[in-house]
């Protein structure tokens, strides 16, 4: 069924957007004087999918007074328009706005408008937005033919769940920048093997132009558990005369997932089976596994709890499924764990572990994939996917914040637990295979992500190890999503307890830290109140970078170790600044990025424009060079190896700013 939503459902404010010059267009300011919409703060665009940032903090301006003329603002006209989606006031008294992008009354998935307000005053915006698109409804394919471009694409061996259909306008990153499509979007599952995605299917082509993974993916088991340290004091309730693993207090459920299958009838799971006991105490051989799952996810129940007054991953105490003993298919079998999240029949949601085996248990790849490291890592996936701005893609740079905020939040459980925490994830669980005759004796290392024999991950922002981001697929992990997921994580773990170094790209580094309570609460906010779908890493930085200013001031030490952090990582130049650069919104693009053969590619829209490039420390390379409107060849085949800021500057002194890689 065709979803649409009008006009008519938008608020009223939308309607006069773009209707009046931008010149002519004025707002109130919070004194009640008339303020020249040209005189707000300048949008700076950090990334070809339209994900932006603008710093309110010396404007005075009222959140009432910017939401009159919103569309003038971000440069939008009559076929553009924004609906509130929620607004809320947080514990430190900030109000957010959320509203939603609408073009011709279709959403524009991904896109949003976050308005941040304190004591009537807006601090700072951000979201992301494409204003340039030109399309025309198109009738969309059939149900049927629908449902055949998916099962062609799941090739599953068993059932498929498929939703209804909605109509949204998508957006694709095609290196250059972002082409938009009319899509159909639906969400479909198979459990043989486990697939679930989110399908954008081309209204014109049938093309299936993007898939989003409902299932994340970990291979990164616990450290301190059940299975390898021991007993630990969980909760199972009193079932016919016996004992199950299910705390009813906290509404934690550990089930044997060995037959799971999809209801296609009803919806849900189905072939549910209960580990039963016959007395409270589980000791048995065979239930240790699952028995470090529940414990390991009452911790994670706990530390969410405690830390950030949250109920559960929905916050309003939903209830916690596990299953053990799951066989994810494929060359793996077993050795996975993983949190699928659809909004299949109302929401499937559920973690799944593997028993660590391929063929039924005939070869052995790892031990058991489960513990306290596991279950904190998957159910933070289900928190960051309900962060009420539709959680973060899972591809390339969006994924890999997706799985480093898990594995962050997953060492915060360890750490909160007082179970031998450390900043390695998974010792124990790797055992010589076909697959991987030397592992290390864990899955990562936060402190020292180049150290891992199977799978070494980058320290260091397109450093050493870094994977390529193109063409997210099932085939390279989504845009290298789990090798990615190390520049965050050492980031955190700087930021949590220090250290000094020099960083790939030859940048020297000491970071002082400010311990992991104070970590966590920084990337905990910055998810919740300013990450949207598409966040890169520079977003994260700018974020992290308004989330520590929230908690602790712009100026604090918390801020300067933060910004220190992100330097070692190979983002941004380390400097605490009372301002930064200002870019404006869709300028320039730069191609081919990175940079190979010494020569790229400037597509100027502005007249009287320069462009210097800057290495990360903020060391001039080259020169200003005029650029003329349109295409501009630039040669830098003597500079080095290296990520670098390219500034342009137009006439109006205007400054936009773009990462550039040179390979």
């Amino acid at each position: 069924m065709k979803k649409i939503t009008t006009l008519a459902r938008v608020l009223a404010f939308t309607l006069a957007i773009g209707m009046a010059p931008a010149a002519l267009v004025h707002a109130q300011n919070r004194a009640g004087t008339e303020v020249s919409v040209k005189e707000l703060p300048k949008i700076s665009v950090s990334s070809v999918m339209g994900t932006f940032s603008a710093d309110f903090s010396s404007a005075n301006v009222s959140a009432d007074a910017l939401f009159t003329h919103l569309g003038e603002w971000l440069g939008t006209g009559n076929d553009h328009a924004y609906k509130l989606l929620k607004q809320n006031k947080d514990e430190l008294g900030i109000k957010h706005f959320v509203y939603e992008h609408y073009y011709k009354g279709v959403k524009v998935m991904d896109d949003m408008v976050l308005v941040h307000e304190k004591n009537g005053k807006v601090t700072y915006v951000n979201g992301e937005i494409i204003t340039d698109i030109n399309l025309s409804p198109n009738q969309q394919p059939t149900l049927g033919r629908i449902r055949s471009i998916i099962l062609s694409d799941l090739d599953a061996k068993g059932k498929v769940m498929i939703s209804t259909v909605e109509e949204v306008i998508s957006k694709v990153n095609n290196g250059r920048k972002a082409t938009i499509y009319h899509t159909s979007k639906v969400e479909a599952l198979s459990m043989k093997p486990l697939k679930a995605y989110t399908y954008y299917i081309d209204n014109v082509s049938g093309k299936v132009v993007k898939k989003n993974s409902r299932v994340h993916d970990a291979d990164t088991p616990s450290t301190s558990t059940t299975y390898y340290k021991g007993n630990q004091s969980i909760t199972v309730d009193s079932y016919n005369g016996e004992f199950r693993l299910k705390d009813n207090a906290r509404n934690i459920h550990t089930m044997n997932g060995t037959n799971l299958d999809v209801d296609t009838v009803n919806g849900g799971i189905i072939n549910v089976e209960e580990y039963i006991n016959p007395v409270a105490d589980y000791t048995a051989a065979n239930t240790k596994p699952a028995v470090e799952v529940h414990w390991g996810m009452k911790n994670a129940y706990d530390y969410y709890i405690a830390r950030h007054n949250r109920n559960s991953y929905d916050g309003n105490g939903a209830k916690i499924d596990n299953y053990y003993n799951f066989d994810f298919g494929g060359l793996t079998g077993g050795a996975n764990a993983a949190a699928l999240d659809t909004p299949l029949y109302g929401g499937i949601v559920c973690m799944l572990y593997g028993n660590g085996t391929l063929l039924g248990g005939l070869l052995t790849l790892m031990n058991p994939v489960v513990g306290i490291d596991v279950a904190g890592h998957e159910y933070s996936h289900l928190i960051i996917g309900r962060n009420g701005l539709g959680g973060l893609n899972y591809e390339a740079e969006s994924g890999a914040i997706n799985e480093s905020i898990a594995d962050m939040l997953g060492t915060a459980i360890e750490f909160y637990s007082g179970s031998s925490p450390n900043w390695t994830i998974g010792e124990g669980i790797p055992t010589a295979s076909f697959l991987d005759p030397n592992p290390s004796p864990y899955m990562r290392s936060m402190s020292d992500p180049n150290n891992v024999n199977s799978q070494p991950q980058p320290d260091t922002y397109n450093g050493t190890h870094w994977a390529s981001t193109a063409n997210p697929s099932d085939t390279n992990d989504h845009g290298g999503v789990h090798t990615n997921s190390g520049v965050g994580n050492y980031w955190f773990y700087l930021l949590s307890q220090g250290g000094s170094g020099t960083n790939d790209i030859g940048n020297p580094y000491n970071v002082t830290g400010i311990t992991i309570e104070k970590a966590e609460k920084i990337i905990y906010r910055a998810l919740n109140n300013y990450m949207t779908p598409n966040t890169t890493y520079m977003d994260a930085y700018n974020f992290t970078m308004q989330a520590v200013t929230d908690l602790y001031g712009a100026t604090s030490n918390e801020q300067l170790q933060n910004v220190r952090a992100w330097y070692a990582v190979g983002i941004g130049n380390g400097v605490l600044a009372t301002s930064e650069a200002v870019r404006t919104q869709n300028e320039f693009n730069v191609y081919p990025n990175p940079v190979k053969g010494g020569v790229f590619t400037i597509e100027n829209n502005k007249n009287d424009s320069s462009a210097e490039l800057y290495d990360m420390t903020g060391r001039l390379i080259k020169g200003a060079q005029k650029l003329n409107k349109g295409t501009n060849k630039i040669n830098i085949q003597d500079v080095k190896k290296g990520v670098y800021l390219l500034k342009v500057s137009s006439g109006s002194s205007a400054v936009s700013s773009k990462k550039i890689i040179v390979e």
